[in-house]
């Protein structure tokens, strides 16, 4: 029914259908409403076009052979990076989406989702430098200068093609709600809508050619489910990253992330 236009008719009232928030609503009609949403076996919310949406900070080194959980640490949450488990950081609104609480959706909201992206982007140079510490740690410090990129620099430019089919071929994901996995496959199978034009720029450096750039598994289109995915409120779900790859990325490489994004309707309490 999320995807019909409702039309209720209350008596004396012109509007096809319920209000966005209750705040300019007519108080003589509350009742009228909450007759028939208990009439219908329904309840009142707000329906929103939504993007869940998490992040993994991938660090330098040997990719481990192992399995990340996406979506099990919500907001103001500790969480490690992928190589250096150690290190960790407080997750942030950049990092995952509100509605995300330690693996489930929040109490009073559940979401549709018709698409399931992993975002990656590699840029044509690394950064100079990373945060080191703090929230923000393997985030970016100092991009860096096209006039910095040397063969002795940490932002020396990479074969960032070589290291994306690596990505793509290593890590093989998988969508579950409670003990029931949906879709599932290796990353080249999950391409985003995200990202930046896939062109790399020249610095007309014989030595080192490509000054930045960046590489994204995306063509503007993403795989849409046959069948629309509930997440219901406070049920268990997330998507599996497991690494059968064990590449390496050197420290010349700036750390790069990988995104899952969730697409499709949200449904959240009413306002007002």
């Amino acid at each position: 029914m999320y995807d019909q236009s409702p039309q209720f008719g209350f008596v004396n009232s012109a509007m096809g259908g319920l209000p966005t928030t209750l705040d300019q609503i007519n108080p003589a009609y509350y009742n009228q409403i909450a007759n028939f949403v208990a009439a219908n076996g329904g309840r009142l919310a707000s329906i929103s076009g939504i993007r869940l949406y998490d992040g993994l900070r991938v660090d330098s080194g040997v990719m481990p052979l192992t399995t990340f959980t996406f979506f099990q640490n919500g907001v103001n949450e500790q969480q490690s990076l992928f190589v250096a488990t150690g290190t960790t950081y407080r997750k942030q609104n950049i990092d995952v989406s509100y509605w995300v609480d330690s693996g489930k959706l929040s109490q009073g909201y559940e979401a549709l989702i018709w698409s399931m992206q992993v975002q990656i982007q590699l840029p044509g140079a690394g950064d100079n430098t990373v945060q080191t510490s703090g929230n923000s740690v393997n985030l970016p410090l100092d991009p860096g200068l096209v006039s910095a990129e040397t063969a002795a620099a940490a932002g020396a430019p990479f074969k960032a093609g070589n290291v994306m089919r690596a990505i793509l071929e290593s890590f093989y994901f998988e969508l579950f709600v409670n003990n029931t996995s949906f879709e599932h496959g290796p990353t080249y199978l999950f391409p985003t809508a995200y990202g930046a034009g896939n062109q790399l720029a020249l610095a007309g450096v014989v030595a080192n050619p490509i000054a930045d750039g960046a590489l994204s598994n995306t063509t503007g289109w993403c795989y849409q489910f046959p069948v629309m995915r509930h997440i219901p409120s406070l049920t268990r779900f997330g998507v599996r990253m497991t690494c059968q790859n064990a590449f390496t990325t050197a420290v010349t490489l700036s750390p790069f992330r990988v995104n899952v994004i969730l697409d499709g309707i949200g449904v959240q309490p009413v306002t007002g």
